[in-house]
């Protein structure tokens, strides 16, 4: 099974087909190239579906971390502790706001660390909590609730107590406070609903918002931390510090990694009996992230993803294709909004045959979130493919 055509076929009959998956079985990456079972180079500027946001393909000091730890201790389970999840959480915390952090496996199972520890925070009978359209919080029973609805179609009722407003609103999300709200969720930069940045000042009214009503403000960063946005945490950008942050993705340097990061105020509301996650902290996974949050330090990758995103821009600004009606984003983590003429989906297909990697988002929207590392003439000729399959 070493041929591309067989690996596909294994996969439509012993794997369930959920993800709507393209035909190309990946075999081996290395920094922004990925190749597939037969051979075919790719340019990935979508690396790993952001879990490969930092580092890209095999970083070296991602891989030499996993080697040695993989021959020291992979599991242990959570009676106990070890180094590299201290390493990992004391590097979160300290480029963050402070507290202490929840470990699991996926941005889905950090957002319901967060939905409990907010429950809980709040106390008995304030439960409620205001999330925004276009969002999205994974695809457990919690996360979905908190997800539009186009998302939980087949798997009502979802939990009760989830209300969304569009974001940007201020006097909506104050209209839906009440006496048994607990909190407020948003992504700073909602990259699945089409790569939204919501502004400044409706970042900074929500913070007051939460604080005058006494809720915990949760920002849920798993597509936009570390490092992608130029900031190390994207909220970062507004003025503001949430009292809650969920991660994933690219946290881990590729391998599954999510955190639940809980501000000092709410740092010590999960007791033993509350939560858990047998394999959350893996010694494995954590020594991944450890050395994902070192890279960015020793490479200075929140410059990188700067003048990325920068070069993305100026790259589809200059060929001056009719059809593009807005770039936007942050740093590495941009979004192209498409008229009617282009379809994303149309272009993602093409590119995918001229071998580049990138993605779409709702509303017509092209996704381009290339790993930190990757360098300059690599980007430019991916970015050279994408212009020309937009110029049809």
């Amino acid at each position: 099974m070493n041929t591309q055509a067989a690996i596909v076929e294994g996969t439509g009959k012993y794997v369930i087909e959920n993800y709507g998956r393209l035909p190309m079985a990946a075999a081996r990456g290395q920094g922004a190239l990925l190749w597939d079972a037969d051979g075919k180079e790719f340019i990935d500027l979508f690396p790993g579906f952001g879990a490969g946001g930092v580092c890209g393909h095999c970083h070296p000091a991602i891989s030499d971390a996993v080697k040695a730890q993989a021959d020291t201790l992979l599991s242990h389970g959570n009676l106990f502790t070890n180094e590299p999840q201290v390493d990992l959480a004391k590097r979160i915390t300290e480029n963050a706001f402070g507290g202490k952090v929840f470990y699991c496996h996926s941005g889905a199972e950090a957002n319901e660390a967060a939905l409990k520890l907010v429950r809980l925070a709040a106390g008995e009978g304030r439960y409620k909590i205001i999330s925004f359209n276009n969002c999205f919080h994974g695809r457990t029973m919690g996360g979905l609730s908190l997800t539009p609805e186009g998302f939980q179609k087949g798997f009502e009722p979802m939990l009760p107590g989830n209300v969304k407003v569009d974001i940007g609103d201020l006097d909506a999300v104050a209209a839906e406070i009440d006496d048994e709200t607990a909190g407020v969720i948003i992504e700073p930069i909602q990259a699945e609903g089409g790569v939204n940045v919501p502004s400044v000042e409706f970042m900074q009214g929500l913070r007051k918002l939460c604080d005058d009503n006494n809720l915990l403000l949760v920002c849920d960063e798993v597509w936009t931390s570390p490092a992608r946005t130029g900031k190390w945490f994207a909220y970062q950008h507004f003025g503001i510090e949430p009292d809650v942050m969920t991660l994933a993705k690219a946290i881990g340097g590729g391998l599954p990694v999510g955190v639940c990061v809980a501000g000092p105020k709410c740092a010590d509301v999960l007791v033993p009996g509350t939560h858990g996650c047998t394999m959350g902290g893996n010694p494995l996974c954590a020594a991944a992230g450890a050395a994902a949050m070192k890279l960015i330090e020793d490479e200075n990758l929140l410059d990188r993803a700067i003048h990325i995103g920068q070069r993305v821009a100026d790259a589809i600004n200059g060929a001056g294709i009719e059809g593009v009606l807005e770039i936007r984003g942050k740093g590495a983590l941009v979004g192209v909004q498409l008229d009617d003429s282009i379809q994303a989906k149309d272009v993602m297909l093409a590119c995918m045959e001229k071998g580049l990697i990138i993605c779409i988002a709702k509303n017509n929207v092209l996704r381009v979130a290339p790993a930190l590392t990757t360098e300059d003439s690599v980007l430019d000729k991916g970015l050279a493919i994408l212009v020309d399959v937009m110029r049809g």
